[in-house]
Order: C-alpha cells, then sequence, then structure tokens
C-alpha cells in the first residue's frame, strides 16, 4: 500500500467516523455520515430567520449534489444552497434551512 492510498483511507476513516468527527445525516432519503459546521443564524428585515451550515459528505456517498437537496439533521430539514468545493474524495456543501416565516 502506498502512503497516499493509506492517507486518504485513513483521514476518511477518521473523519467521516460517526464516533470522532462525523454524524449520521439523511441525504435524500438516505442516510450517510457527514462532517456539519453551523456558521450563522440570519434574521432580515421582515423577521424571517435562517441558519447556515456547511456538510461535508463523500463522493462516494453523493455523487452529484444539486440545489435544494434536502438533509435531515436531526429533527430539522436544511436544502443544499451551494457546492462550496469538491473533487474525487468529498463535496463541501453550504446548507440552510429557514426557522420561521417573517411578517408581513
Amino acid at each position: 500500500m502506498t502512503f497516499k492510498i493509506w492517507r486518504d483511507t485513513y483521514e476518511d476513516d477518521i473523519f467521516f467516523n460517526t464516533g470522532e468527527f462525523a454524524e449520521t445525516v439523511t441525504y435524500n432519503g438516505v442516510e450517510i455520515s457527514a462532517l456539519v459546521s453551523y456558521r450563522e443564524r440570519l434574521e432580515d428585515a421582515g423577521g424571517a430567520k435562517r441558519t447556515k451550515a456547511q456538510l461535508r459528505v463523500k463522493a462516494a456517498d453523493v455523487a452529484d449534489p444539486a440545489y435544494r437537496d434536502t438533509v435531515v439533521i436531526g429533527s430539522n430539514t436544511f436544502y443544499v444552497q451551494n457546492r462550496i468545493s469538491g473533487d474525487d474524495r468529498s463535496w463541501l456543501l453550504e446548507i440552510s434551512r429557514d426557522e420561521r416565516p417573517g411578517l408581513r
């Protein structure tokens, strides 16, 4: 086994292990391991609140992430907003959820 193969396998085993850094999420109805990083809570002038986060998933689990794919984390449903980056190993996605509609 070459160093690169060992390193890649080792990093995936640690970072996507739910006993270490990852957590189980449901992506378009399928349970996968992912890294979740909550970013910000936004409130617009009308009072609508939104939570934004970043999600790293294995490319083997999510071949082609798309706008508005659903991600369920616990009891909260998020939607893919943007692909930040990606390669043959993983995708970094921006996800968000609306918590409460604004008052009009």
